[in-house]
């Protein structure tokens, strides 16, 4: 004995989305290909193919009939706009912090978020950044001075690392600089050396980590 399973058309499940009402399924049914069919082997069923012609015409009937109205089109579409897409990002509403401080003997120690003041694998401040670094000359007593050290994670080439780091390190002090010539200003890259976070968890990486590490620090006496 077959197993007759019946489907419900596709364009009758697209009425009964469109109108929202129920209906009065025409089905067709497919029969289990290992039993004979009374057509003949592989014949299809004429009883079956007129029952799913005639539940196809209703359907469109169906569809064709059906009423749209601007509600019903206004809760199916909206407006992709650009300008929703994107965002600014600002140091402020960042989860990092653009700068950390720390009190070590007689000096300050103030630690910026390599992330947040250069782009991935670059030594150049942007405008923002640089109005960041200028604003911690205020806080520098006269004629001090200045250590500011250069670091990376452990990501990438040792060479890279210690050149970035180094050119990092100078792009801080040729602000520090230009906003205080009274100060002196010794400036040293250090790569991945001396993290303050672990680079790797277990032998996993530690993104939160490497992130700490990235980082330039500015030492002065403090006041």
């Amino acid at each position: 004995m077959s197993t007759v399973r019946r489907v419900v058309p596709l364009v009758t499940a697209v009425a009964l989305v469109v109108t929202g009402a129920p209906a009065t399924v025409a089905t067709a049914s497919t029969q289990d290909p290992t039993a004979t069919s009374s057509a003949g082997a592989g014949e299809p069923d004429p009883e079956l193919v007129e029952e799913a012609d005639a539940a196809v015409v209703e359907d469109g009937e169906r569809i064709g009939a059906a009423t749209t109205t601007p509600e019903m089109v206004a809760d199916a579409t909206f407006d992709l706009r650009a300008d929703d897409s994107t965002f600014a990002l600002r140091p402020e509403d960042s989860t990092t912090s653009l700068r950390r401080e720390r009190e070590e003997a007689d000096a300050k120690v103030v630690t910026l978020t390599s992330d947040l003041l250069f782009d991935f694998g670059e030594a150049k401040l942007s405008a923002q950044a640089e109005a960041a670094v200028a604003d911690l000359t205020g806080e520098i007593p006269d004629g001090a001075t200045v250590h500011v050290d250069g670091y990376t994670d452990s990501v990438g080439e040792d060479a890279f690392n210690q050149k970035l780091s180094t050119k990092r390190a100078d792009a801080v002090a040729d602000v520090l600089g230009a906003e205080r010539p009274d100060l002196e200003v010794d400036v040293a890259g250090h790569g991945e050396d001396d993290p303050v976070a672990e680079n790797e968890v277990d032998g996993e990486d530690n993104p939160a980590g490497r992130a700490l590490n990235r980082r330039v620090e500015v030492t002065y006496p403090a006041s």
